[in-house]
């Protein structure tokens, strides 16, 4: 891969900086040490012996302050010898003195421990963790130099499915989407697209499971692997700039924060759908699924050291069972009041998810000054029953109204916008072999997958405190694989048949629970000697076989995405009255992503053959609403058993020789990045600024389609592919620099002012860099992606309000966020394909139109967010154990792509204009209850275009409410019960007006409970 290194003159100047900070450290460093003393503690809570990190440690009279680490450790160097009062402080805690006796050249150790509030009692209104989780939310938040917010695991207890994405989502500005078995998959930050979203974990560049390893996806993250949550919005020159939504940081936590030597702590629960909930027939079966985790943690003294090692190894296992369960409507494109209900599908099935996740840390401290971090986490999801069936009534052609003078028509007079009725006549237009088909068909699609993801990530953190001179520096290896097949052993796959004969029916949307479908005239749905095959496409001197109407599928896509990362940061304090801090570092993040198919296969039915029905699919929605008959939905597993049969299958090998050359791709990727940023402090006013340089170098490789060799000339399917496909790669470069300033003025002493200004990018995601290559001869256009897409530039304002108090938090955000070279769809380049065998094409195509995705248009956004947390305990009696959160963003979008006209709020697609979260937490005694919901508005899934509004797709706002209750009857044990999903509230969409719904699913409730503890 073609590699951008740093130009010479700025790995110059960021070397220098590098230097002249370790020179000051060295020059001055020996000297000073004799003359001053080191403080050397820890600070710890009373309630639950962990480890506070961000109190602030400071020592008043000689104007030094410092925070704890992830550890609760701090180190104050350079402080003058004798009696020093050290003041320690830390939101909803009671502020600590001690005086310590410091002596020059030497280490004075310490260790605080701090108490609650006295407004909060632990054993009568708050778990401890509880507390702690919010005081560390808060404390982290409020110390941060820059704009974000922050939620710790503990200040939730348990979710639904420990999914991570559930934490993430009840952050202000975060609304998500959800994969097809409704567990979170991408979140998106202040109402902005999810796939601007870019995930970290410590700080670090990690890879998901999505098609280029970039989004932060979820689904496959146990939330029992992480402290606390970071949504940044405001970036730093420290922080990578690929980012124009936000960045999310997953935290772990360290052992070395435990007080106590050593601990154990489980959680052992089941998630179960009640009869009483809207479950599926599949999901009836076996309603009950575990959830598993526990955690170790110790802290050993080796060598001469104390308390300096500390390993902490967390297991999680669950298996995570969700139905497949929604409708699909098309219609009529139309503007009139009242459009056709021309097709509807009905998907039901189930997923059955493995999760599987370890989580280990050991964290080393080698000196004083030095502590070695070595992590490694491992997160895996199987898979192995992936099973839905759809049912779909269609209407295929004549796509009129039957009349005296349209006796072919396939519509019935008098339809209306939820009830319409297929006629059962022919299609006029004669199949190949003069075969008569009808117009309206039933097609019938069950399915049977399996998808395996694996997610490793090693990490090796050295961190050094010398006093003035302060150095971090990490390498990352992540590696992600993904393979979405046809079953562990190959043994299932998914099958498409479709009726022949004419057939007619009602469709009635009018109760989208009760009965859909009424059979009318025709052939039979209920009979599989409806589905026998017809040809569709006969064969042709390069497609072997003909294709007919049912067909069968094996394949396995698969994906490995490879990430290593290394960087380096150094902050040097300068010895100057007033406290200037310098840092600057290189940073290097090398990805590779490889899609590929793995010898996918495909079959067809033989003509006028009737295939068996031993083996059916369970149950399907389709059915139980609308009678209980069967349908001849053949199980694949029992497919696969019947391949060999040559009466009812044959096989395109064909396929399987093209389809290895049309869906392989590869992106290689380097981002080389450096920075210096510069933090000031001028009183109560803290000013940080500084500018980040990214180097981009992309390499993409794929196949096009070169010629079309006949099958005489060369009989062998998979030698006449490797003669008609040729190699593809292109090369892509650019750099761009990232500066930044922000402000943080400290108005009283719980009131702070932020103002941020940033920039930030978006990279082009895979499909668009190497999209599949094809050429239409017709129209002289060869479709292809396009590596040298530039990436999206975002220029971002932030202005918050903070209000802190002990009891909790309010603030008041708004921002603004303009984007340039925004990333459309293909269009015409007018680029011209040149000739001769140097083209690109290996002489083709000349004369020919490139199309490709191109950077177009801008995007201005408006957003204003609203957070509160609060203890309630100004309540009289019980009331005092209520705590309240709630958090409220509105965006208003803008954007001009091309067009003449802007498209205004509410009609950019995938941006969310409203949302809203709300929570109530108890405890009082032994006793605990929650309650919260989370509101996300409606939103265009696409740009509404001005000149085919009935073309619009939007999502409808979507509320979904959880409670739960706990108990602890014992001191180290809690029981818990959980009701998730209170409303049965599904996703819902539509087209063009609310009545045309084009999508509902329907999302049971759900119970959880178990028992979670420590000792």
């Amino acid at each position: 891969m073609k590699r951008t290194s740093l130009p010479p003159p700025s790995r110059a100047f960021l070397t220098a900086v590098l230097r002249l900070a370790l020179l000051a450290f060295l020059a001055g460093g020996a000297a000073y040490a004799q003359a001053t003393g080191v403080i050397s503690g820890s600070v710890v809570s009373t309630a639950t012996r962990n480890g506070l990190q961000g109190a602030t440690v400071s020592v008043p009279a000689q104007g030094r302050t410092e925070f704890t680490d992830s550890a609760g450790l701090f180190l104050l160097q350079g402080v003058r010898p004798g009696a020093v009062e050290v003041v320690v402080t830390y939101s909803a805690f009671e502020e600590r003195r001690v005086t310590v006796t410091v002596r020059g050249g030497e280490t004075a150790r310490v260790e605080v421990e701090l108490k609650p509030a006295q407004a909060i009692v632990m054993d009568r209104f708050t778990v401890a963790t509880v507390r702690e989780g919010q005081a560390l939310a808060i404390t982290e938040q409020r110390n941060a130099l820059n704009v974000k917010s922050v939620t710790a695991l503990d200040e939730w207890g348990v979710l639904p499915t420990q999914n991570v994405g559930e934490l993430v989502s009840r952050l202000p500005g975060i609304t998500f989407t959800t994969d097809e078995d409704n567990l979170i998959n991408n979140v998106s930050i202040g109402g902005l697209p999810a796939s601007y979203t870019r995930l970290n974990i410590d700080g670090l560049s990690s890879t998901g499971v999505g098609g280029d390893g970039r989004t932060a996806t979820l689904h496959s993250f146990s939330g029992s692997m992480y402290e606390q949550v970071e949504i940044i919005a405001g970036q730093t020159p420290d922080k990578r700039a690929d980012s124009l939504g936000g960045q999310l940081n997953l935290k772990t936590r360290s052992p070395l924060a435990m007080a106590e030597r050593r601990r154990f702590s489980y959680t052992a629960s089941g998630r179960y759908f009640p009869s009483w909930s809207k479950r599926n027939f599949a999901v009836s079966e076996r309603p009950l699924r575990p959830d598993f985790s526990a955690a170790y943690t110790e802290v050993f003294s080796v060598g001469q050291g104390v308390r300096n090692l500390g390993i902490a190894v967390t297991a999680s296992f669950q298996e995570v069972l969700n139905p497949h369960d929604w409708d699909i409507l098309l219609y009529e494109s139309t503007a009139n009041p009242v459009a056709q209900l021309r097709d509807y599908t009905r998907m039901s099935g189930l997923n059955d998810r493995f999760l599987s996740a370890v989580s280990a840390r050991a964290d080393y401290k080698l000196s004083e000054s030095t502590r070695v971090s070595l992590r490694f986490l491992y997160n895996a999801g199987s898979e192995p029953f992936f099973t839905y069936t759809a049912v779909n009534p269609w209407l295929a052609s004549n796509l009129s109204v039957n009349s005296a003078t349209n006796p072919n028509g396939g519509i019935r007079a008098g339809y209306t916008a939820t009830r319409i009725e297929m006629l059962p006549v022919n299609n006029p237009t004669l199949q190949p072999g003069g075969v008569a088909v009808g117009a309206a068909q039933m097609r019938l699609n069950p399915q049977r997958y399996s998808f395996t993801s694996k997610n490793p990530t090693g990490t090796l953190v050295f961190e050094h405190n010398w006093g003035r001179l302060r150095m971090d520096h990490a390498y990352r290896w992540s590696h992600t694989h993904w393979n979405s097949g046809a079953g562990r052993r190959r043994e299932n796959g998914t099958v498409s048949m479709r009726t022949r004969d004419a057939i007619g029916f009602i469709l009635d949307y009018t109760d989208p629970a009760g009965q859909t479908f009424l059979p009318t005239g025709g052939a039979s749905v209920y009979s599989a000697a409806s589905y026998t095959p017809f040809v569709t496409s006969n064969g042709s001197a390069t497609q072997a076989v003909p294709q007919t109407s049912r067909v069968f599928n094996k394949r396995d896509t698969v994906t490995d995405t490879n990430e290593v990362t290394a960087n380096v940061n150094a902050a040097y304090t300068l010895a100057t009255a007033l406290p200037v801090t310098l840092k600057a570092g290189l940073e290097s993040v090398n990805r590779r992503v490889n899609n590929r198919q793995v010898f996918p296969r495909r079959w067809y039915g033989v003509v006028g053959s009737v295939l068996p029905t031993d083996g059916l699919m369970p149950l399907t929605e389709f059915e139980r609403q609308n009678g209980g008959r069967r349908l001849p939905v053949v199980d694949p597993a029992f497919i696969s058993t019947t391949l060999g049969n040559s009466a009812l299958w044959y096989e395109d090998v064909n396929f399987t020789a093209t389809s290895q050359y049309t869906n392989r791709r590869i992106l290689e990727e380097g981002v080389d990045s450096g920075y210096v940023q510069g933090t000031v402090r001028l009183g109560g006013l803290t000013i940080l600024g500084g500018v980040r340089r990214e180097w981009v170098a992309t390499d993409t490789f794929t196949y096009f389609r070169a010629r079309t060799t006949p099958i005489a000339a060369e009989p062998d399917h998979f030698k006449r592919a490797a003669l008609d496909y040729q190699r593809l790669s292109y090369d892509g470069e650019y750099a761009k620099s990232f500066p930044s300033l922000h402000l943080a003025y400290d108005i009283t002493a719980n009131l702070k002012a932020r103002a941020s200004w940033s920039t930030s990018y978006g990279r082009a995601p895979l499909g668009s860099l190497v999209a599949a290559v094809s050429a239409n001869d017709a129209t002289r256009i060869v479709t292809m992606g396009n590596p040298d897409l530039k990436p999206q530039l975002g220029r971002n304002i932030d202005l918050k309000l903070e209000y802190y108090h002990r009891d909790g938090t309010v603030s008041v955000r708004g921002y603004r966020k303009e984007i340039s070279d925004y990333i459309g769809s293909s269009g015409r380049s007018g680029e011209i394909i040149g000739g001769g065998s140097d083209n690109g094409f290996d002489g083709l195509y000349e004369g020919y139109e490139i199309v490709q995705p191109r950077n177009l248009g801008d995007a201005t956004y408006r957003g204003l967010e609203v957070d509160f947390r609060q203890r309630l305990s100004f309540l009289p009696g019980a009331l005092r154990g209520l705590t309240a959160r709630a958090n409220y963003t509105y965006l208003r979008t803008q954007g001009n792509f091309g067009g003449t006209t802007a498209i205004a709020n509410g009609k950019l697609g995938g941006f969310i204009p409203k949302a809203y979260n709300f929570g109530l937490l108890y405890t009082q005694g032994n006793f605990g209850a929650s309650f919260d919901v989370n509101y996300t508005g409606g939103w265009p899934v696409l740009n509404v275009s001005a000149t085919s509004p009935q073309t619009a797709r939007f999502r409808e706002p979507w509320r979904v409410m959880n409670a739960g209750v706990t108990y602890r009857f014992r001191r180290d044990t809690t029981a818990f019960l959980s009701v998730n999903n209170l409303a049965e509230e599904g996703r819902r969409e539509y087209i063009f007006d609310p009545s045309r719904v084009r999508s509902n699913w329907v999302i049971p409730r759900s119970l959880k409970f178990g028992i979670t503890g420590q000792f």
